[in-house]
């Protein structure tokens, strides 16, 4: 299997790979530069080593990630949001070298062009990426490059990524969501967009650097919608993920003419699972996907398998494999197909939790508010109560009106309405999903 960047490399040369409005590079161009990195000049790096660092969406880290596929190690993209220490932690986790330290020891020879491993085992590890840990340890998730261009592949079949287009790198490298726009752009040959960081997210910065396709989660198209000179010209899709879905917004955006697919898809599956076609129902994440598979069982839990999954999961050394007796996938998250077979997420297993003898479902409740208030962001957690064992509570990032509560109560039961409203924290890392057990340990002292 030849890897993706190769072959745009080889068949887009002219194609532009990456563009932030000051660096451009052509794939062309870009064979020289992965050969001239200063990853190709380290010397105590083999193949199939787990390297960590802490990327930013800049042109560095781009150059960085394709380099180390080219010399064959296992991409570990660490946040930077966390702290010093806990990526110390969870390197050492993976027992993974630390690229830093290594682009700064005097340890160095030059190198040259070299394949990539994927030339050989397609099953080999490629990446690792950390699971978001909202609701415990954070869980290290291997996958092979065979895995991410068979997400790619299957994602453009309903949404269509060609040589040229521009996607916005928008997200993270850290989270598979951001690693995955630069996959889909280099099977397809199409044009990593990087967003300058002293750059806003915002509807001239899409017009400027001519943005076709944009993957977001629910706070960043809301506040988009906010500008009257949103969408752009050139804005064809815009692919709309996260931990749920405002139908409310959803069709807000479709009213203003902007094409949004909704999506479900997790980590271990490489990203997207569903997504909707253009007029897809806005409360559902859309129908599956080709090269996956997906069932409901018999307790309403999303089973997913398929060619996109992971390996396995890094434990001790070893990659554990991540599936059950019968093959799938288990996702912790409560869903049904409708009527058209688009699939309808309700929440997570984990996030439930029982009140006075009822069970809570926090996204029900954090839909209803998003909905009804128009406030960025609600997440609801319990709060320990002698009486009802627990209670909702609810951060809200976002003003709610004096009656709220008289409002909401017609939305939801009684036991729903969260019992007290608190300021969103400041600093809290929300760009794709909310720590629930920081916030957790907030009201809890």
């Amino acid at each position: 299997m030849i890897s993706p960047i190769e072959s745009s490399i080889n068949h887009h040369r002219n194609q532009l790979a990456y563009d932030d409005g000051k660096i451009q590079i052509q794939y062309g161009s870009l064979q020289a530069a992965l050969a001239e990195s200063a990853i190709m000049q380290l010397a105590n790096i083999d193949v199939g080593d787990y390297i960590a660092w802490s990327p930013e969406n800049d042109f560095d880290s781009f150059l960085n990630f394709w380099t180390l596929q080219q010399r064959g190690c296992v991409t570990c993209p660490i946040s930077s949001r966390i702290s010093n220490s806990k990526r110390c932690e969870m390197a050492e986790q993976i027992n993974a070298k630390s690229l830093k330290s290594m682009l700064n020891s005097k340890d160095k020879v030059q190198r040259t062009f070299v394949n990539s491993k994927t030339d050989g085992d397609p099953q080999q590890p490629a990446t690792l990426i950390f699971s978001s840990g909202s609701t415990g340890q954070p869980k290290a998730i291997v996958h092979a490059m065979s895995a991410h261009i068979a997400s790619a592949t299957g994602a453009a079949e309903i949404i269509p990524l060609e040589s040229g287009d521009r996607w916005l790198w928008s997200l993270p490298l850290y989270h598979i969501s951001g690693l995955s726009i630069l996959i889909r752009c280099a099977t397809a040959g199409a044009t990593v967009v990087g967003l300058p960081v002293d750059q806003e997210l915002n509807a001239h910065a899409l017009e400027k650097l001519k943005v076709t396709h944009l993957s977001v989660v629910t706070t960043q198209l809301r506040r988009l919608l906010a500008e009257k000179t949103f969408p752009s010209q050139y804005l064809r899709t815009v692919l709309l993920g996260g931990s749920s879905i405002d139908p409310k917004l959803v069709e807000t955006a479709r009213n203003r003419g902007v094409d949004v697919r909704t999506t479900y898809g997790l980590s271990e599956m490489a990203s997207q699972v569903t997504t909707s076609a253009a007029d897809g129902t806005p409360k559902a994440s859309g129908k599956l996907l080709e090269n996956r598979q997906l069932q409901i069982s018999s307790t309403g839990e999303i089973l997913v398998r398929g060619e996109t999954l992971a390996l396995g999961y890094l434990q001790k050394g070893e990659i554990q494999s991540l599936v059950n007796q019968d093959g799938w996938f288990q996702t912790n998250d409560i869903g049904a197909l409708n009527g058209n077979s688009e699939l309808v997420v309700s929440g997570r297993i984990d996030n439930m939790f029982i009140s006075g003898g009822e069970n809570i479902h926090p996204e029900n409740i954090e839909r209803a508010m998003t909905t009804l208030f128009n406030v960025e962001q609600v997440i609801v957690v319990p709060s320990p109560d002698k009486e009802f064992g627990a209670r909702p509570v609810a951060f809200v990032d976002g003003t709610l009106p004096m009656d709220w509560k008289e409002k909401i109560m017609q939305l939801l039961p009684n036991y729903e309405v969260p019992f007290e409203i608190h300021p969103w924290p400041s600093g809290t890392d929300t760009q794709i999903k909310p720590d629930r057990i920081h916030l957790q340990r907030l009201i809890s002292g």
